[in-house]
């Protein structure tokens, strides 16, 4: 394959010293950061770590922790004077300035990183202190607008060309289906997803900044909740909307009674699947919309490769050569292939990958507008709780959305309080 043979002669170029074969480096990550890079389980090809052990002579174990223990252990491993891991996968949530100043910067080291400006720049940023670049960005999850083109059709409505007119879009393909069941227009995720931050910053609001400032009491805010309001009445969203979890929503889309969604960009696929869709073949996508014309603001969730500033020093060496392996152009494709979500702009340009995900355009699109929903801090469960809160309350009417927003203002002005690191 040439794409595991490109990635093979870039070990070359990493270095003509072979490490010593009892020379091994442990990982901290997820069994999903394993798998993109063996390749699926039995396969003979796209295993990069059989080439990288093979030319390099350093072995490769990995801690895979399972996702709802992650953080925690995570943070144990990073709070130890003498590390026990030479690498860690680190996700963007967890990128607060404590963690990143636990991380070695990057760009110092040697053999240079491959084509840093080929990935992403607000991912690059997210994982920036004080000008130092401290991970490599290797794995995404883009939200782009995943949409129901048989509804939209029958409806008579365009793809949006802005924020606002999706918005319109949601109440205008809303009513009943043919069988009497009831069909909405935006699958809304207050709790679990935290849609509603992203609303706001698509229509030019925002919720609390980089620095701290709780802006969620605004004009702007205000408006935007009597247009979600409005949705909300004239059936635009589901009733029990605050309570529709991410899986709940999925079926929805997948049993044609949604309009559209906010998902991951490779959920094109499972809507798209005749196995467990009945709207396979119907669902379209496009990038999120901001202002008319222009692109909106994306969630993206993302990890980044990098070094722990307590991981063995004798092991440095190899734990950047792994580093800059695994974050490479040549391996990055073929871990795409291997079922990855890419960061590098030049892997979604990458014919073969794109002759499988037909929607990486758009995620190029999101991944070059990604913004951060939240800064990564220890309140941002906390922060994210009171979004939720305090605008299903105005949403559903059962708080006036001026005090909905002036609760949340004071609410979450005390968690940043208490729970921003010192400076």
């Amino acid at each position: 394959m040439r794409y595991l043979a490109a990635a093979t002669l870039l070990v070359f170029a990493m270095g003509t010293a072979t490490a010593s074969a009892a020379e091994t480096i442990r990982i901290f990550a997820n069994s999903a950061h394993q798998d993109a890079f063996t390749g699926r389980p039995g396969a003979t090809e796209g295993n990069l770590q059989v080439a990288f052990e093979k030319e390099t002579g350093i072995k490769v174990v990995w801690d895979t922790v399972p996702w709802p223990q992650m953080r925690q252990n995570f943070q144990r491993a990073m709070a130890s004077s003498s590390g026990a891991y030479d690498v860690v996968m680190v996700i963007n949530d967890w990128a607060t300035e404590d963690t990143l100043a636990k991380l070695l910067p990057l760009e110092s080291l040697s053999p240079a990183i491959d084509d840093k400006d080929d990935i992403f720049k607000p991912m690059r940023d997210m994982f920036t202190l004080k000008g130092q670049l401290v991970g490599l960005p290797i794995r995404s999850n883009p939200q782009i607008v995943h949409y129901n083109k048989a509804i939209f059709a029958e409806k008579g409505v365009a793809e949006p060309r802005s924020f606002a007119e999706l918005m319109d879009a949601a109440l205008k393909v809303a009513g009943k289906r043919a069988d009497g069941a009831s069909v909405y227009g935006f699958g809304l995720k207050v709790a679990a997803d935290d849609d509603m931050t992203l609303v706001f910053k698509a229509f030019g609001g925002d919720v609390l900044t980089k620095d701290y400032r709780v802006l969620i009491n605004s004009p702007q805010n205000a408006t935007t909740l009597q247009k979600m309001k409005q949705l909300y009445d004239g059936g635009g969203l589901a009733p029990n909307f605050a309570t529709t979890d991410t899986v709940a929503t999925q079926n929805l889309m997948r049993e044609g009674l949604l309009g559209f969604v906010l998902f991951g960009d490779n959920y094109y696929n499972r809507f798209n699947d005749p196995r467990s869709s009945r709207v396979a073949g119907q669902v379209g996508f496009f990038p999120i919309p901001g202002a008319p014309g222009a692109a909106g603001p994306a969630k993206v969730a993302f990890w980044a490769v990098a070094l722990p500033a307590n991981g063995p020093a004798a092991n440095r060496n190899a734990a950047w050569r792994f580093t800059q392996y695994y974050s490479s152009k040549a391996a990055q494709v073929q871990m795409a292939i291997n079922g990855n979500g890419p960061a590098r702009r030049s892997t979604l340009e990458n014919e073969r990958f794109k002759a499988d995900a037909p929607y990486a355009a758009a995620s190029a699109v999101a991944l070059a507008n990604a913004v951060e929903i939240f800064p990564a801090f220890d309140g941002t469960p906390q922060v994210q709780a009171v979004v939720a809160e305090e605008t299903v309350l105005a949403i559903t009417g059962r708080k006036p959305i001026a005090e909905a927003l002036k609760t949340a203002e004071a609410r979450i002005t005390a968690i940043v309080a208490e729970k921003r690191p010192a400076r």
